[in-house]
């Protein structure tokens, strides 16, 4: 029976596009990009001051498993947050907020894996452009606040509050995209940086993953300017352009620069991508990140003596290649439902808290705490849903391949990259052993030496 997979796909929103390589990235715009800047402007208006909670307790009862924290309210700037919910709700605000993000879509900001650092590589030099479209876009913003570039192309946006001993609010986002492969661009519904707008949906690369979030904060600040707000908490936003690839040329460094404008634990707050919210089992229920899977890609390389293929060996580097690329395939990582573990504790308050979850499922997760059963048995029901297993788990997927020069000759390297993020309970180690592991029955069949690379590859 289809249905309860079908309930069991709802324990999670959907995967963001603009985090896969789809083809028809799109962002429905009269929602999501609206609550967007309603939710910068929220954090940005609570950020500086005290709040009411109207005599209400900070965390409810029944938080032992699912603490829920009371709605906060400004009580200073009150009167702006009822004015710019006024504005937002606007057919006026929604146009511009429309073209704001349709133009970011349409200026190209793709990173790659093997780019060269910023002045070596001409490829970096796209983001001048798009600094340019936020300096035409967002006036205010440049002109009213401290803006600073780092190795060019990193922003450090400072909004200085009144509150000298109150630690800044650092927002953050990312200006770059993944890459386009040329050839697919007549698959696309819409070209993937023409920023169309078909009436409901933004089309394009970026529309989601993270212009959406860039534009979205900006559009906040830019608006709040407008009405002459002045915050008491300084508020930082850093705007990143390697994201999708390396980080060693933006993240790596806007971070050094941020500690050295307010040292370790210097921000009460940091707040980035993540996962939104969306209705789930009859409740709303909002994911923010509490934690945050690690990061590991592994080349496998395979070397040996060329030649003329009329004279091949029994198995040429590809071959040997396929081998390994098969091994991966045919072992995924065990996957288990761990107590204590983020996504367990998200499960624990859909039982607690979601009217329509399927009452199976909500005696199995309550009886989960104690009982390796009814763990197993929810283990069993969640995993139904691919995104949430992999969530949970150490990952691989092999996303990079090459080898071989010519058809008539053998090819003397090949090479593979897999891509791991690894579980929260697990460890780079602990995936380099593994991989290890997995390889070296396979070495030994080939007779290759075999040896691990400055811990990158095996």
């Amino acid at each position: 029976m289809s249905a309860p997979k079908d309930k069991t796909l709802e324990l999670l929103p959907a995967p963001t596009p603009g985090h896969t390589l789809s083809r028809t990235s799109s962002i429905p715009t009269k929602t999501a990009l609206i609550a967007f800047v309603a939710i910068a402007i929220t954090l940005l208006a609570r950020g500086t001051q005290v709040f009411c909670n109207h005599g209400r307790p900070d965390v409810l009862t029944n938080a032992d498993v699912c603490p829920q924290v009371s709605e906060l309210i400004p009580q200073k700037n009150n009167a702006l947050w009822e004015t710019l919910s006024i504005i937002y709700g606007t057919e006026a605000f929604k146009t511009k907020a429309i073209d704001w993000l349709s133009g970011a879509v349409q200026v190209p900001t793709e990173s790659y894996d093997t780019m060269e650092p910023v002045g070596v590589d001409p490829r970096w030099e796209k983001f001048a452009v798009f600094h340019n479209y936020l300096l035409k876009s967002f006036p205010l913003v440049h002109s009213t606040l401290e803006v600073t570039k780092v190795n060019t192309y990193g922003l450090i946006i400072l909004w200085k509050g009144s509150g000298s001993t109150l630690k800044p609010l650092l927002l953050a986002a990312h200006q770059d995209v993944v890459p386009v492969e040329p050839t697919t661009y007549d698959d696309w519904t819409y070209p993937p940086f023409s920023g169309y707008f078909d009436g409901e949906h933004i089309w394009g690369r970026g529309s989601s993953d993270d212009k959406s979030g860039l534009i979205g904060i900006l559009s906040a600040m830019e608006t709040m300017l407008e009405n002459g707000y002045q915050p008491t908490r300084t508020v930082v936003l850093a705007l990143g352009f390697d994201e999708e690839s390396s980080g060693v040329e933006g993240a790596q460094t806007l971070a050094g620069k941020l500690l050295e404008m307010f040292g370790e634990n210097g921000y009460s707050m940091l707040v980035d991508e993540g996962a939104g919210y969306g209705e789930q089992y009859g409740q709303v229920i909002a994911t923010p990140g509490v934690a945050e899977k690690g990061y590991l890609d592994v080349m496998v390389e395979v070397t040996s003596p060329g030649g003329h293929s009329s004279l091949p060996p029994p198995h040429t580097s590809i071959g040997i290649l396929a081998e390994l690329i098969v091994a991966f395939e045919r072992n995924p990582f065990e996957v288990h439902l761990a107590r204590g573990s983020p996504t367990y504790k998200s499960v624990q308050c859909l039982a607690r808290h979601a009217p329509n979850l399927p009452a199976t499922l909500r005696k199995d997760i309550i009886h989960a705490e104690h009982s390796d059963e009814a763990l197993q048995s929810v283990e069993k029901q969640v995993f139904l849903d691919p995104t949430f297993k992999n969530l949970v788990g150490t990952t691989q997927a092999v996303d990079l391949i090459q080898g071989g020069v010519k058809v008539n000759a053998l090819p003397e390297l090949a090479f593979a990259v897999v891509n791991h993020r690894i579980s929260v309970e697990s460890s780079v180690a602990a995936t380099q052993a593994r991989d290890t592991k997995l390889l070296e029955p396979l070495a030994r069949e080939f007779n290759l030496s075999y040896h691990k690379s400055n811990g990158r590859g095996v």
